[in-house]
């Protein structure tokens, strides 16, 4: 016999397992099968929300590759588009004020209409600065190219965005769908700031996000800076900067801080080279006045334009003064209809609910995907940095002026959430009926385009 078998006759028995003690009152008893448990207080927000891990969905969305690989796919795309850069008369002011940087001689351009008068704030110098980066580089094409790419980079940071809330087939189908935006493309073929703002916004919620994320401070710095960008390329931006730091206070408010600090610093050089120039504070444009003017005047922008013609002796603060005061002497005399205004505005700026546009179809498509997202407390919550930021920028922009090519730098929020509602329907409804639904919902949508566009 083994020694061993014949040693383990006279072994003890077992020890019997006694009872665990009761937990203290302060102490959560472990998951079981047979009992139900309150989450310790441990579990961090990402657990609560049940968001994606980080690592797991980006190693599944890699953004470096598919932005380069976007940036190269978009400048040609857009190049063969072969959109009129000049579509838009505002174009040659930018052009001028550009060509004015490359020749040395600084932010100041003359409008043609009334070319004895040199204006220095008229416009606002974020985009001016970018194009006379391209202009340098190779002319008209190399801003459309570099455009195009610029909203393939975008594309790919509204689908790194959504996968932070939606995972790596949210990630796909945001990046997707706003490579696929009609409007991005239009916009991109043209000598306008659309693109260039749409894109330092896109980068600045980029930037807060990854501030949360890694809790790093240079992340936050770097979106201040980015959004002083974007506020200097149009001051409506103000609102967006206000949604982005409203959140990122909520998450972590040392960022918010660093993020608003970098901001303002970025921001100063330009409204102290305006107070040399202008011997008073200026801290955006001079053009604002005629803006306002035109859209609550419900006149014709020939006009306005005209009557500064005429006016030239008022120089460059007093014709925007001029137009300031008009634009408030409407709204006191015809309070209803500037709540009228507001509520056209706001209806306009839900999205393409009325719109004859025939490229509407993917953005009333992505509005139908947002809304099952609102049916679960979970997925409402991963609304919030896309709604904060989408609802400061109305705040700011309805009030002054509203128009389709104004509501496009913040279409890429109903993308992100989009992506978030399809995932929301994957994962309580299944992937298989959440498709059928989509491509139902997305033939709906183009049928409905097509007959409105027709009507």
């Amino acid at each position: 016999m083994n020694r061993a078998s014949h040693w383990n006759k006279f072994a003890a028995p077992p020890p019997v397992e006694l009872p665990a003690p009761a937990p203290a009152p302060d102490v959560v008893a472990p998951r079981s099968a047979t009992t139900s448990t309150v989450a310790p207080p441990s579990v961090t927000r990402r657990q609560q929300l049940r968001l994606p891990h980080p690592r797991r969905w980006a190693a599944r969305f890699p953004l470096t590759t598919v932005a380069l690989c976007a940036a190269l796919a978009g400048g040609v795309i857009n190049l063969l588009l072969g959109t009129d850069p000049w579509l838009n008369p505002d174009s040659h002011s930018f052009e001028a004020i550009a060509r004015s940087l490359l020749a040395g001689t600084g932010f100041v351009y003359r409008e043609p209409m009334f070319p004895s008068l040199p204006l220095y704030a008229f416009r606002s110098p974020g985009y001016s600065a970018f194009l006379a980066l391209g202009l340098a580089l190779g002319g008209v094409s190399a801003v459309v190219a570099l455009q195009g790419a610029m909203h393939g980079v975008a594309a790919a940071l509204v689908g790194s965005i959504a996968g932070r809330w939606a995972g790596a087939r949210g990630a796909w189908l945001a990046f997707a769908m706003y490579m696929a935006w009609p409007a991005a493309w239009f916009h991109a073929g043209q000598l306008m700031s659309e693109s260039f703002f749409t894109f330092s916004m896109i980068l600045t919620s980029w930037l807060v996000l990854r501030a949360k994320q890694h809790h790093g401070l240079r992340w936050a710095a770097a979106a201040g800076v980015v959004v002083a960008i974007a506020i200097l390329t149009r001051p409506a931006g103000l609102g967006f900067a206000a949604g982005a730091g409203l959140w990122l206070l909520l998450r972590y408010p040392r960022a918010a801080a660093v993020f608003a600090l970098s901001a303002v610093l970025a921001w100063a050089p330009w409204p102290i080279r305006n107070a040399s120039r202008f011997h008073t504070f200026v801290p955006f444009l001079t053009g604002g006045g005629v803006a306002a003017w035109n859209a609550h005047s419900h006149g014709r922008p020939i006009d306005a334009w005209t009557w500064m013609s005429q006016h030239t002796e008022r120089g460059e603060l007093g014709l925007d003064q001029h137009f300031r005061d008009e634009t408030v002497k409407i709204i006191r005399e015809d309070v209803p209809g500037f709540f009228h205004l507001m509520a056209r505005g706001t209806l306009e700026y839900l999205g393409p609910l009325r719109e004859r546009d025939p490229g509407a179809w993917l953005h009333r498509f992505a509005l139908l995907a947002l809304l099952p997202a609102a049916l679960w407390a979970n997925w409402r919550r991963r609304l919030l940095l896309p709604a904060l930021v989408w609802s400061g920028y109305a705040l700011v922009l309805i009030p002054h002026a509203m128009h389709a090519r104004y509501r496009f730098p913040t279409e890429w929020c109903v993308v992100v959430g989009a992506a978030i509602g399809l995932q929301a329907m994957a994962v309580h409804w299944g992937a298989r009926r959440t498709a059928g639904l989509a491509v139902g919902a997305l033939l709906l949508c183009i049928a409905f385009t097509v007959v409105v566009a027709r009507a």
